[in-house]
């Protein structure tokens, strides 16, 4: 049967869509990748823990601020619709950067005149939030955090309209020009007065570079609505597709937490030099698997919504993104330490053990994610979310209850709970397409 799939998968449309995709995502990757070792030169585990809390934190708001209506970009009928729905996630996400902004700045002004925010046991937060008083540099990080969410938000969008009208082409050159100008810029302001954001600044306007290329398609779709009766389009499209407004917006922020709580717990209870080892290790297979697997979920979402034959679309994508994943994470595995330390150099001897550990999350997180949109073609959107907390309450009660020794049984408990999570969700995904068919 397995070898039936494969041979069906290489004449399919299905598959050249993911082709064209996965083709720009991996190049993408790989720029990163082959750049890692120059930015570990650069930039030390307290450099990458600070870099991945900052993106933590901007995608918390990007997520949310959209109230995720770019997931129903693929639904309507009309490309007008579809194109009213990108607008009015656009109008929220520009409301809440700017609420983000002032937010930021009251707590500026609320630095400067009490120093008894600080915690003495948060000894990493402490001296880096003292860096940026001290230097002038927190009204930067005012500007920066707004601006980070914005793109990322304004990317999302865009991302979901060039997937409604299948321009695989395109989503594939944004994550290659986001690679391309990220890294370099990166080390560019390395050199700069603004050292202590360089890796932030890199990663900000190559986002704002894989906007552009993703902008130009929708501009024309804008045109054509008609802006007298936007308004009451809007308010309908809103109230139809409103579970995703209130069951993907809770899951997704939920799901936020679920994979960035374990970052949060490592740097209160180790600093932001674990946290630093932990995101390379994330860098070297976690986020390229992320993003691969996001770009597979994409075209499989589309073509769930019109594909005869839902449940061996289903199929075909779990043997496909197994196989893709088996091959992605075994020769990672079976690296050792001393690779690592000859590659990123001696801070990062730590990373190998990292990558094992997290070996069973990042397959079943890989696998089941792709197939997810099952439930929300369904729009059963409550499922995900009930599963979502779950998932969340597990986490928090092992983090929270559990005494554990060391960093490395933290990581390994949370790796084999998130990899059971993650099967179940499969499952859930399949028996919910199996019940819409029958």
């Amino acid at each position: 049967m397995i070898f039936d799939i494969i041979s069906e998968l290489k004449s399919s449309k299905y598959l050249k869509n993911i082709l064209v995709l996965s083709s720009g995502v991996g190049i993408s990757q790989l720029i990163p990748l082959i750049a890692l070792p120059f930015l570990t030169r650069f930039f030390s585990p307290y450099d990458f823990g600070i870099l991945a809390i900052f993106l933590a934190l901007t995608q918390l708001i990007a997520i949310s601020s959209t109230l995720r209506l770019e997931m129903a970009v693929v639904l309507p009928k009309k490309n007008t619709d579809a194109a009213i729905l990108c607008l009015n996630a656009f109008v929220l996400l520009v409301i809440t950067s700017v609420l983000v902004f002032f937010i930021l700045y009251f707590l500026w002004k609320f630095l400067e005149n009490n120093n008894s925010f600080y915690f003495d046991k948060l000894y990493d937060i402490k001296i880096w939030m003292s860096q940026l008083s001290n230097k002038n540099y927190f009204p930067f990080l005012i500007i920066l955090v707004p601006f980070g969410s914005f793109f990322l938000g304004l990317y999302n969008i865009l991302y979901a309209w060039n997937n409604r009208i299948e321009m695989y082409k395109n989503m594939s050159f944004s994550h290659l020009s986001h690679s391309i100008f990220s890294t370099p810029l990166s080390i560019f302001f390395y050199f700069t007065k603004v050292k202590i954001f360089a890796l932030i600044l890199g990663q900000i306007i190559g986002r704002f570079v894989a906007c552009i290329s993703l902008a130009t398609s929708i501009i024309d779709e804008i045109k054509k609505i008609d802006f007298k009766n936007i308004f009451i389009n809007s308010r309908f499209l809103v109230h139809f597709y409103k579970k995703f407004i209130i069951y993907e917006t809770p899951q997704s922020i939920l799901n936020f937490f679920s994979q960035k709580i374990i970052l949060a717990f490592f740097t209160f209870s180790f600093g932001f030099f674990v946290v630093g080892v932990f995101d390379l290790a994330d860098k070297i297979i976690g986020k390229p698997l992320g993003i691969i697997s996001n770009s597979l979920k994409t075209v499989y979402y589309k073509r769930i919504t019109t594909a005869q034959n839902k449940p061996l679309i289903f199929v075909k994508s779990v043997v496909l993104m197994s196989l893709v994943c088996s091959v992605v994470i075994i020769p990672f595995f079976l690296l050792n330490n001393e690779f690592y330390i000859f590659l990123f150099g001696p801070n990062w001897g730590d990373t190998a053990l990292f990558v094992k550990m997290l070996c069973p999350l990042l397959f079943f997180r890989f696998v089941s994610n792709v197939v997810t949109p099952s439930i929300s073609y369904k729009m059963e959107n409550q499922i995900l979310l009930i599963w979502q907390i779950i998932y969340l309450v597990a986490l928090l009660v092992l983090f929270l209850f559990f005494n554990f020794k060391s960093v490395n049984q933290m990581i390994l408990t949370y790796s084999i709970t998130g990899a059971c999570m993650y099967f179940i969700l499969g499952i859930l995904s399949y028996l919910t397409l199996k019940k819409y068919i029958s």
